[in-house]
């Protein structure tokens, strides 16, 4: 049944947006359709993975499990790296969840790794004709761009950074060098990668979603996206014109230089396929995704500030209340992700048509048609 999917799906593209339809509702339940994803898109492009923040010094580390590869992004003493923490002699897990080490030590047999994936000692292997230490983890392609890691799998993907440049020099009046993650609330939802992605990109639900939350003081009808980039795009939510500025920022030290517009406002960004930020004037909230299936999807939500906010008398009560205002937004959209992947796998469903002011998922359907094409 994929090729007949794959078809509708390709079918609905290249329309403008006051024609377009949303993907199939398949698109978002066939688990085919999702390998199809997998192979073309996932593997072959650049995901997030993490941000270096979250590996500051010599050791640090943390786990991920993405696309059937069990990973540890770890900084060596000459860089960060993305390694299989899967152990060479009979592939026990190395190392789960984070922390600081020194070396890799398998619980299985005690095989010992050095940081940059290099067998330090095998013990009790004299007998065995071969040399431990030529051999190393397999490590896979990274690039940092603007503090965050991107991993590609294929190995030959085209360097990120000139895709972004556009987006990096945005940036760069933020001082991203300077952001750290200071919270972060995982999630496994019952959900289309896809579904996450674009509730994300949309201020139209805020009108039913989030009536308290976002639609008192960034009203849908005012929210705009921008014309696509080939690796990203950008949506805007600004401000009621009476909505006090302290509202706005929450009392975190401000990014960086940002114009009146940008101090009235939230943008959001989506670096394709799903790395996802909002960028409020004093802080981030930045989703980092994990596709696990047609129907689920692991996700972080994650705070980000400027490294001196750490230092603020009122920190933790600052922080506290910005996590749980995030608790809410999330579980508001969770439910309504989850009513429409329900939706989807009805034999009732069918495309829908867009609003002006879902954009970014028009411009998001055209990027999947593009990436999955042979």
């Amino acid at each position: 049944m994929l090729e007949p999917l794959v078809r509708s799906v390709l079918t609905g593209g290249r329309q403008p947006l006051s024609r377009a339809k949303t993907l199939p509702p398949e698109a978002y339940t066939s688990e085919a359709f999702f390998q199809l994803e997998v192979e073309r898109i996932f593997r072959k492009e650049w995901v997030v993975i993490g941000h270096t923040s979250q590996v500051a010094k010599t050791g640090d580390f943390f786990t991920i499990d993405l696309l059937g590869e069990m990973i540890v992004v770890v900084r060596a003493a000459d860089r960060i790296r993305a390694l299989s923490r899967i152990c060479l002699h009979r592939w026990a897990p190395l190392v789960n969840g984070a922390g600081n080490t020194a070396r890799f030590s398998c619980p299985f047999h005690k095989w010992a790794y050095a940081l940059d994936g290099r067998v330090l000692g095998a013990p009790l292997m004299e007998e065995a004709e071969f040399e431990p230490k030529s051999c190393r983890l397999p490590e896979f392609r990274t690039e940092i761009v603007d503090g965050f890691i991107y991993l590609n799998f294929s190995g030959d993907a085209p360097p990120l950074a000139p895709q972004l440049s556009e987006l990096s020099e945005l940036f760069a009046r933020w001082r991203p060098e300077d952001w750290a993650v200071a919270t972060s609330i995982d999630y496994d939802c019952q959900v289309n990668w896809k579904i996450v992605v674009e509730t994300f990109m949309e201020c139209y639900h805020h009108i039913a979603a989030h009536p308290e939350t976002f639609e008192r003081a960034y009203p849908a009808r005012y929210t705009y996206v921008e014309d696509g980039r080939a690796a990203w795009t950008v949506g805007h939510a600004p401000a009621r014109e009476d909505l006090p500025n302290e509202k706005i920022a929450v009392g975190f030290p401000v990014l960086g230089e940002m114009s009146a517009q940008e101090r009235r406002e939230f943008r959001l960004y989506l670096v394709y396929p799903y790395h996802l930020l909002s960028v409020l004037p004093d802080r981030v909230h930045w989703f980092c995704l994990q596709p696990l299936g047609a129907s689920r999807t692991r996700l972080q939500s994650n705070i980000i500030v400027r490294r001196e906010a750490f230092e603020q008398p009122d920190y933790e009560r600052k922080m506290a209340a910005e996590r749980e205002f995030l608790l809410v937004v999330n579980d508001e959209d969770i439910a309504v992700n989850e009513m429409q992947q329900r939706g989807a796998a009805t034999r009732s469903a069918a495309p829908g048509r867009f609003s002006h002011l879902e954009k970014a998922l028009w411009q998001l359907a055209d990027y999947v048609r593009e990436r999955i094409k042979d």
